[in-house]
């Protein structure tokens, strides 16, 4: 059982439970019913929020969630979160031809604190953001979603804020992850080619980007963002060419309890990436991890 399958199991909890979340049921005698329509008492309602009702049967509700970009990117990012930073910049520096390895760490929903810039506005929210002390590395999710200019705008906004609170990194890179022909998608959403991505750019992000902080931060500290264009390395990947990056580090992987665990972490999420219904992973051996660890590692007592 992958540990992916535990939490799965947790935001099934959540959605049969709802009380979990500090939602409250109004009871059937309560309702007063009159033809066609249902009336329940006003106190009982929240006077600022909306009602709800649950759609889904839970076979229904199993592939709805499962296939939605967000959720993913919680497994995602709970898996970030827990690797070790070299372990990260081992998986994901070689797609920008990086040699040194850093310490990265995951920066969470506290961006919105982090940078005077954003203020605790609602400016955006990447979908990873990640932090060593040479580089900085944001990674982009898709499935089926589209990019956009505005979305690249904001990651460029993110690093200039990043390097004017914590300093100037060697290497500021963007990686973007899609289902198959990826940088085709990438040039034909932005019209930009991630392989000529340059400070000949900012007109038209300048010109792209709707938020306001964002936009603030654009005039006010236009050396900043012209730093990070003559920087910034882009790179467009497919959720195939990720998992076989996943199963060519775990080879490499002993047999000690930390190897084990870490096989584990990064055998859960390859085996979300390739239950997705939209990663266009091929439902064969590629980049599967390998089994003989895998083996192992349940064969092994505990002590």
């Amino acid at each position: 059982m992958s540990w992916t399958d535990n939490y799965w199991d947790i935001v099934n909890e959540f959605y049969w439970v709802p009380s979990y979340l500090g939602l409250k049921s109004i009871p059937r005698k309560y309702w007063a019913i009159d033809e066609e329509f249902v009336t329940i008492p006003k106190e009982m309602t929240n006077p600022s929020g909306p009602l709800y009702r649950r759609l889904r049967s839970s076979e229904e509700y199993w592939s709805f969630i499962r296939r939605q970009e967000e959720t993913f990117n919680h497994v995602f990012n709970l898996t970030l979160s827990i690797l070790p930073g070299d372990v990260i910049s081992h998986l994901f520096d070689p797609f920008f031809g990086d040699g040194g390895v850093d310490d990265y760490q995951l920066s969470g929903n506290s961006i919105r604190d982090l940078y005077p810039w954003i203020n605790g506005g609602n400016v955006t929210t990447p979908d990873s953001f990640l932090i060593g002390d040479d580089s900085v590395l944001a990674i982009e999710i898709k499935f089926n979603a589209k990019t956009s200019l505005d979305q690249l705008g904001k990651y460029v906004a993110l690093i200039a804020g990043e390097e004017l609170y914590g300093g100037r990194h060697e290497h500021l890179n963007l990686l973007y992850i899609y289902p198959s022909r990826a940088s085709e998608k990438f040039l034909r959403e932005t019209a930009i080619d991630p392989r000529e991505f340059g400070v000949e750019h900012l007109p038209l992000l300048e010109k792209s980007v709707k938020n306001a902080h964002v936009q603030a931060l654009y005039a006010s500290e236009p050396n900043a963002i012209i730093d990070v264009l003559l920087r910034l390395r882009i790179s467009c990947i497919t959720w195939e060419e990720f998992l076989a990056t996943l199963a060519t580090y775990s080879e490499n992987c002993g047999n000690s309890p930390g190897d084990r665990t870490l096989l584990r972490l990064l055998g859960g999420l390859a085996s979300e990436i390739r239950r997705h219904p939209l990663s266009g992973v091929r439902d064969d051996d590629t980049g599967k991890l390998p089994k003989k660890r895998l083996q192992s590692d349940a064969a092994t007592p505990r002590t």
